[in-house]
C-alpha cells in the first residue's frame, strides 16, 4: 500500500526527478566534473548565464561565464574539493560578470561521487545574497557615518568643555586676585570710616551722622562681600585632596563653630548617624556650617529645630539638613544656589547671597548634586548627595 502524501511515480526514473527539480529549484545548483566543467545546471542558473537551454552549458566552465578571476578562485576551490573531500559550506563570495557587472553568492560546494564512492566531480548550489549583502554595505556605512558624527560632536564638546575650563579657571584666578587685593585699601577705608563714626558721633548734625553711618555700613558689607568671594574662588584652588572622613566630626565641628548663633536663637540641632565618606575635611565643614546656619537665620517666631541626618541610596549618601523656618516659595528653589541671589532684603536678614553658592561648589566637586525641598511657612529640607565610598575585593 502507498504512504500517504507526495510519493515517487513508479515509471519515474532518478535521471527524470533530477530534470524536474533543477528545471523548478529556485536556487543555482550545478554539477561539474574533475575538470570543473558543466555537466548540468538548473533552469535559474541558466537564465543568470543568459542560456535559453540549461544544456548550453555542458561542457562550459566558469571561465566561460564569469571573468578570469573570479573563475580561477572557483576552480581552485573545486580542485581542492577533489582532493581532500572536504567541502566548502556558505562561502560568499563576488561574481565579476563578463559585462562588468558584480554580484554576491552564498555558496555551498560538496563532492559528487559514483556509486562506488570515488569522487568524479563537484555539486554546488548558489543563492543570490546581492541585496542583504548591499543593504550590509549600506548599514555598514550609515554606522561609518553616525560614527563619525558622533566622534566630531564629541570632539566639538571637548573643546569648548576645555574652554569653559579654561575660562573657569581665569574666572576664579581673577576672583581670587581681585578679592585679595582689594581687602587692604578696602580695610583701610572700613578703619576710618569706622573712626569718623567714633570720633564725630553726635557732633555734626543729623545728616552727617546718616552719612558716616552709611559709609560704615557699606564698607562692612563690602568687606563681607570680598571674603565670601575670596572664599568662592578658593574652593577649587585650595580645596584639600579628597579623603576618608568622619562626616560626623565635620558636622559637629560646623554646630561648635555656629555655638554663639545656637546659643543666641536657642537652636536645637539634632545630629543622627552620619556616614564616613570620601570628601575634603575643610569643606564639608563649611557646607554643613552654611546649611545650619541659614536655618538659623531664616527663623520664624518658633524656637528654631534643625535635623540633621543621612541615609543610603542608590551608590551614594543623601545628606539632609531640615529645619522649621520660614520656607522657600518653589519658584525660587533653583535660583537661590547662583551667586548674588537674595530672596530678601538686608534689612530683614544680613548676607552676601553667596553661601548657597558656595555649597553649590562644594557639593559639584565632591561629584554630588544640592537641591531644596521647601513651601513658605513650612520649613525647608536642604538636601545633597556624595557618592558613597566603592568597596575593594579583598
Amino acid at each position: 500500500m502507498a504512504s500517504k502524501g507526495a510519493s515517487r511515480p513508479e515509471t519515474a526514473t532518478d535521471q527524470e526527478l533530477l530534470e524536474v527539480f533543477l528545471q523548478h529549484i529556485p536556487d543555482d545548483i550545478y554539477f561539474k566534473d574533475r575538470d570543473s566543467r558543466f555537466v548540468r545546471i538548473s533552469r535559474a542558473l541558466a537564465t543568470r548565464f543568459g542560456l535559453s537551454d540549461p544544456a548550453d552549458a555542458v561542457g562550459k566552465s566558469d571561465f566561460d561565464m564569469f571573468t578570469a578571476e573570479h573563475a580561477e578562485q572557483a576552480f581552485a576551490d573545486e580542485q581542492e574539493i577533489i582532493r581532500t573531500g572536504r567541502p566548502v559550506v556558505a562561502k560568499e563570495e563576488k561574481e565579476t560578470w563578463p559585462d562588468g557587472h558584480e554580484t554576491w553568492a552564498s555558496t555551498t560546494k560538496v563532492p559528487l561521487r559514483d556509486r562506488l564512492g570515488k569522487i568524479v566531480g563537484t555539486v554546488g548550489i548558489s543563492r543570490d545574497v546581492t541585496e542583504r549583502r548591499r543593504a550590509q554595505h549600506e548599514l555598514h556605512e550609515y554606522k561609518k557615518h553616525l560614527e563619525e558624527l558622533v566622534a566630531a560632536r564629541t570632539a566639538e564638546l571637548t573643546r569648548a568643555n576645555n574652554a569653559l575650563a579654561s575660562s573657569n579657571a581665569e574666572l576664579e584666578k581673577f576672583a581670587y586676585v581681585a578679592s585679595h587685593d582689594l581687602q587692604e585699601p578696602l580695610r583701610m577705608v572700613a578703619s576710618y570710616t569706622q573712626l569718623l563714626a567714633r570720633r564725630y558721633q553726635g557732633k555734626l548734625d543729623a545728616d552727617a551722622d546718616e552719612f558716616i553711618a552709611f559709609a560704615v555700613d557699606g564698607a562692612s558689607r563690602m568687606q563681607q562681600l570680598i571674603q565670601d568671594l575670596l572664599s568662592y574662588s578658593r574652593l577649587a584652588t585650595q580645596g584639600q585632596q579628597l579623603e576618608l572622613i568622619e562626616s560626623q566630626v565635620a558636622c559637629n565641628t560646623a554646630v561648635m563653630d555656629l555655638r554663639l548663633s545656637i546659643e543666641d536663637s536657642g537652636a536645637v540641632v539634632n545630629i543622627g548617624t552620619l556616614p564616613t565618606v570620601r570628601a575634603d575635611p575643610a569643606q564639608l565643614a563649611q557646607l554643613f556650617l552654611n546649611l545650619i546656619g541659614n536655618a538659623i537665620k531664616y527663623r520664624n517666631e518658633h524656637t528654631p529645630e534643625i535635623q540633621v541626618a543621612a541615609r543610603a541610596e542608590s551608590g551614594r549618601w543623601v545628606f539632609s539638613v531640615q529645619d522649621n523656618g520660614i520656607g522657600i516659595d518653589s519658584r525660587y528653589h533653583s535660583r537661590i544656589f547662583e551667586m548674588f541671589q537674595r530672596l530678601h532684603p538686608r534689612e530683614k536678614y544680613s548676607g552676601t547671597g553667596i553661601g548657597l553658592a558656595i555649597c553649590k561648589k562644594i557639593v559639584d566637586r565632591h561629584g554630588g548634586r544640592i537641591w531644596v525641598e521647601s513651601r513658605p511657612g513650612h520649613g525647608s529640607t536642604f538636601l545633597f548627595t556624595i557618592p558613597q565610598i566603592e568597596r575593594t575585593a579583598e
